[in-house]
């Protein structure tokens, strides 16, 4: 009887204890998936496995202790406490922890951030073990393929607005273009504002320096616009065409924006007294229109019938709508230049409507109307009693060149083989024969067979 009590008092010892071994593994697996520091999973998995044999062996040996009464609780206890300080023990040991679980799945996760955007995945052919086809074609090829950018490519608007043209935030309604003349320049002027004020700087020069690219050749100078800053505003130039001539007003980038046609009349007859009398203009009667026109061939402007060297006149639409009034600040062409004291610059008003039809409407857009007197000023200054104009100096000088240019260029190609054949044909011919006699020399066919 006291044997049987003693096996059911060490049974029960046994159960409480597997039961705290139970509590305090449980308790260590929480707080390994908790607090786990720098390791990764596998290292977890190892931590929780050893752990549980260490568990088995220990409830293992307990069960070989039931059988003695004597001492058994001692050991039951020893062995939980010694199991639960290896636990604490092992989890203080641990590094820094990192968290088991992710809150959520990207990129960040997997991937480190880098200071440029990395490059495209490529084949390997070596490493990857590929047909020598394979790595020719990808040595060839690669070369061809762009890098990838660091910076995302720019948008058409911003690349407008980086290589735009210098824009014109006013114009004044009121305009005053200078013209050529002798005593103060005849190859550069000013657009300026009532004040005085530079709006637009205008030179003249023989060969254009300044607008990008290559432009049709044309013996006519160019004149150039620059805004205050030295920034490149646009140009102008005369250009022959087979329905005459015909003025080109471009952009900073050499892009024809507009034309400016001339038209002269004459009515024969009469003359105008005035003219004759002022101008020598006295077969018959001239009489001058221009045109302004878009990219389109529509006339956007144009003035009226004027005689030559009017003082002033209007600028209308097509439909007769005033865009602006023209006139000279009281002086005439051709007269003689008196540069003694104080000299008046010899300049064109312009007094712009207030609503002006049309593209006109906006006031930066006037600008046109000024480039076209520019342009009228400089004809005005080389023009005939009968309504032609000189020829510039620059214009014969590039129309000398290309005429010799073209002279040099039939001689090199047409005169110089011709020239070379006649000379060295006949003794080039005989010593070819000649050549040929040593290395060749005739001889006499024999048969082979004579059967």
């Amino acid at each position: 009887m006291v044997g049987g009590s003693g096996v059911l008092v060490a049974t029960l010892l046994h159960h409480v204890a597997t039961s705290a071994l139970a509590v305090n593994a449980a308790a260590a697996e929480a707080s390994l998936a908790h607090s786990l520091a720098g390791s990764s999973v596998q290292r977890v998995d190892a931590t929780l496995h050893n752990h549980a044999e260490k568990k088995a062996a220990t409830a293992v040996h307990l069960r070989g202790q039931s059988h003695s009464s004597h001492g058994l609780r001692s050991n039951v206890f020893r062995a939980a406490a010694a199991t639960s300080a290896r636990s604490r023990a092992r989890l203080h040991q641990m590094p820094g922890a990192v968290p088991l679980y992710v809150p959520k799945m990207g990129l960040a996760n997997v991937t480190e951030p880098t200071a440029f955007p990395p490059p495209p995945p490529v084949l390997h052919p070596w490493r990857d073990m590929q047909p020598i086809d394979t790595a020719v074609g990808n040595y060839i090829i690669s070369g061809f393929i762009a890098q990838p950018t660091v910076t995302p490519p720019p948008s058409q608007s911003s690349l407008d607005l980086a290589f735009a043209c210098p824009a014109l935030l006013t114009w004044p309604s009121e305009v005053s273009v200078s013209s050529p003349y002798l005593c103060t320049s005849q190859d550069s002027g000013n657009w300026s504002d009532p004040g005085g004020g530079q709006l637009i700087k205008w030179v003249t020069s023989c060969i254009d320096t300044t607008s990008p690219g290559l432009a049709q050749p044309s013996v006519a100078p160019v004149t150039t616009y620059t805004v205050p800053n030295g920034d490149l505003f646009g140009t102008s130039q005369e250009r022959q065409t087979m329905f005459g001539k015909t003025i080109e007003l471009r952009d900073c980038g050499g892009a024809i924006v507009y034309t400016v046609q001339e038209k002269i009349y004459k009515q024969a007859g009469q003359a105008d007294p005035d003219a004759c009398a002022k101008y020598r203009s006295c077969d018959g009667v001239l009489y001058f229109q221009y045109f302004i026109k878009d990219l389109a061939g529509r006339d956007i402007a144009m003035t009226p019938y004027t005689t030559i060297f009017q003082d002033s006149f209007d600028i209308t639409d097509s439909a007769g709508g005033l865009i602006a009034q023209v006139n000279r600040n009281g002086w005439a062409p051709h007269e003689k230049a008196d540069c003694s004291g104080d000299v008046k610059p010899h300049m064109w008003h312009l007094k712009y409507a207030s609503s002006p039809p049309g593209p006109w409407a906006v006031v930066t857009a006037q600008w046109p109307i000024a480039a076209m007197m520019t342009m009228l000023a400089q004809r005005d200054e080389s023009r005939q009693p009968n309504g032609s104009v000189l020829w510039s100096n620059c214009e014969v000088l590039k129309s000398t060149g290309y005429v010799v240019l073209v002279g040099t260029m039939l001689c090199c190609c047409v005169c110089i083989p011709m020239a070379i054949f006649l000379v060295c044909s006949a003794p080039i011919l005989r010593f070819l024969a000649e050549a040929e006699t040593r290395v060749l020399p005739k001889r006499m066919g024999k048969p082979g067979n004579y059967n």
